[in-house]
């Protein structure tokens, strides 16, 4: 039987916002959707992307030397950097990581066996048990890889190690079938809930993502809604309200935890040679997250922005 890989772009250890107690969060590499609010870019494409990171780079010309494609050159055009990157001409060889002496250039994306991931997954074991916390599948979108995530959780779950999908919903049924039986909690993005909005900004409509919640829902498995409140596109009082009625005629039970708007992935943008969309784009005020969170509160649903403790929301308990 051949070793399940799977494309990681990061483990994060220590995390405390992708579910109950402390955890590590896998990312993996590719998603269907295309967010224009994306604070991970580097997550969008399956395959592994070179990343110039400008505020290192000493404009040496070591690593234009050392590309066999000639793939990267100066920047000489004005607003170009310092080092311009062809990516057409790229063929990943990584010769341009090695020659650079700052350490500007890094690839996004790494090819790990599950063995690999497991074992990064065991080093912080104690203090899954001691928060009640445990490993998240995020991305991207991890159901993209299912295979990989089914068999680490089922690991994971086999040493009593808490197990959480991190999902924008859009996945075939029985991919998420997979890996929702080694699955102890999901938390489930909703965005837009105009189906020919959500396609129009997005790039494909919300069907699939709400058949997909109704079937997690019908299955029992515990969901955290998580809403992304990006100014003029889901944070508006209309979305808010459709997502409000739908959750409440699903599950009100459920709860929803908003996630205010930032723009800390915009400088990843620039090093993949990528345009942010939202450029200019402000955080919502204390007054407008309130009012967001009333829209929930009012129709019985259990409301928190992200950063309140989910630690007594019945969530952290493994199955």
């Amino acid at each position: 039987m051949a070793t399940l890989t799977a494309n990681i772009f990061n483990i994060q250890r220590f995390s405390t916002e992708d579910g109950p107690g402390i955890r590590t969060t896998v990312f993996f590499k590719g998603c269907p959707l295309r967010c224009p609010w994306c604070a991970n870019p580097e997550s969008q494409s399956p395959f592994q992307q070179l990343a110039h990171r400008e505020s290192q780079c000493l404009g040496c010309g070591s690593c234009v030397k050392a590309c066999p494609a000639g793939a990267l050159r100066f920047g000489r055009g004005e607003g170009e950097s310092k080092i311009v990157i062809d990516r057409n001409a790229c063929n990943n060889c990584g010769a341009c990581i090695d020659a650079c002496p700052a350490g500007a250039i890094r690839f996004y994306g790494k090819i790990m066996t599950i063995d690999e991931v497991y074992n990064e997954i065991k080093k912080d074991v104690g203090y899954y048990f001691s928060s009640q916390g445990g490993i998240t599948a995020g991305g991207g979108e991890p159901l993209l890889q299912a295979d990989f995530v089914a068999e680490l959780f089922q690991r994971c779950q086999k040493i009593g190690i808490h197990t959480t999908l991190d999902t924008c919903g859009y996945a075939r049924l029985s991919e998420l079938d997979k890996v929702l039986k080694h699955t102890n909690l999901v938390l489930f993005d909703l965005k837009l809930m105009d189906r020919v909005q959500h396609k129009q900004v997005i790039g494909k409509s919300n069907d699939v993502i709400i058949r997909n919640l109704r079937h997690i829902v019908k299955q029992g498995t515990p969901v955290i809604i998580r809403i992304p409140l990006i100014p003029g596109f889901t944070d508006t009082e209309e979305n808010l309200e459709r997502a409000a009625l739908f959750i409440s005629e699903l599950d009100r039970t459920m709860h929803v935890d908003l996630l205010p708007y930032h723009n800390y992935g915009e400088n990843k943008y620039r090093m993949l040679g990528m345009k942010y969309q939202l450029t200019g784009s402000t955080t919502q005020s204390k007054e407008k997250l309130r009012e967001c969170k009333e829209i929930f509160l009012r129709h019985g649903i259990d409301c928190e922005v992200q950063g309140e403790s989910l630690k007594d929301k019945g969530l952290c308990n493994k199955s």
